[in-house]
């Protein structure tokens, strides 16, 4: 059986602290200049000379929440917060590259899904085809607030607007443009055929829209789809909808127990089980032997800040410490 090749996408966040947290504090660290798009563009260029296969940029639009009785050590440490949108990178990203995939996330809380469709449709024109969708719910409630919710919404709810958001984006990308709709006959004047451009016309629990999708068909059309629920109704909607699923499982036994239950699944829906790549979450440290690999290791470690590494976690579950 021929050996099948391993897929790279860099894990990263528009931020200074985004996974291990106080290592931007070393003298030759950069994550504090995450304000510069050069520092994105140099990264986006080092990754496609490295052959990785995207970028893919993780996003909140809340704080965690509150760790000790509040959001101070977030603030303090810098941890996802500031936090930029990724997407406005994608284009510069985009045009300084010419291979590499741009994956970014983006809430179905955060924006309505046709003017969503449309960025994401003028983002594929501008990257030919490289952008990708990360499609998350919400776990934060702060996040909630911010977009005036009372509260978060619960789990399985929060999947099935996730269900309906994802139908209204195909219908606008797929449905509503036929693929020679966009004529532009300097002759005869007609920049584009009427009849060939269609309204969706949805009506659903939460959203109510008419179309046209205002951009022509872009290369993909629909993005690269990207999701990363563990739960059953994550799964699901997993193997309903992603190309790509990111994991972090603790063993090679889990990660073969996941994935095979996501790919049954995905059967289920009338997919192939090998619709969907997997991506791994793992951390490196590379050095010219092993060696210096442990040397940096144990200078990395000196960096982190424990108290911020407790108060993520805390934060990403809702469990007060």
């Amino acid at each position: 059986m021929p050996q099948r090749p391993l897929h790279f996408a860099a894990f990263v966040m528009n931020t200074t602290g985004h996974i291990i947290q106080g290592t931007w504090r070393r003298p030759t660290a950069r994550q504090a200049d995450f304000n510069s798009l050069d520092l994105w563009v140099d990264l986006a260029r080092t990754l496609e000379r490295g052959t990785f296969d995207a970028i893919f940029f993780a996003d909140v639009v809340g704080l965690y929440a509150p760790y000790r009785g509040d959001e101070r050590k977030y603030v303090e440490a810098g941890l996802q917060v500031p936090s930029n949108d990724p997407s406005v990178l994608a284009s510069a990203i985009a045009y300084a590259t010419k291979h590499l995939g741009i994956a970014f996330t983006a809430s179905i809380l955060q924006e309505h899904p046709f003017n969503f469709a449309r960025r994401i449709s003028t983002l594929d024109h501008a990257s030919k085809g490289r952008v990708a969708w990360n499609i998350v719910t919400n776990y934060l409630p702060n996040a909630s607030r911010n977009f005036g919710l009372e509260g978060l919404t619960k789990h399985d709810e929060r999947y099935a607007w996730a269900d309906e958001y994802v139908d209204v984006t195909y219908k606008l990308w797929e449905g509503s443009w036929e693929d020679d709709a966009l004529v532009q006959d300097r002759e005869t004047g007609i920049h584009a055929d009427y009849d060939k451009i269609h309204r969706i016309d949805h009506e659903g629990p939460r959203y109510k829209v008419e179309g046209p999708h205002l951009v022509s068909p872009s290369p993909q059309r629909t993005p690269l789809l990207f999701q990363a629920g563990a739960s059953e109704a994550g799964r699901t909607f997993a193997a309903k909808n992603a190309e790509a699923v990111f994991i972090v499982a603790p063993s090679v036994e889990a990660a073969a127990r996941d994935t095979a239950d996501i790919r049954a699944r995905a059967v289920q829906h009338g997919r192939s089980p090998h619709d969907l790549k997997f991506f791994q979450g793992l951390h490196f440290v590379v050095g010219s032997n092993e060696e210096e690999a442990k040397r940096r290791s144990a200078e990395l470690d000196e960096w982190i800040d424990y108290d911020g590494q407790l108060s993520h976690m805390s934060g990403s579950i809702g469990i007060a410490a």
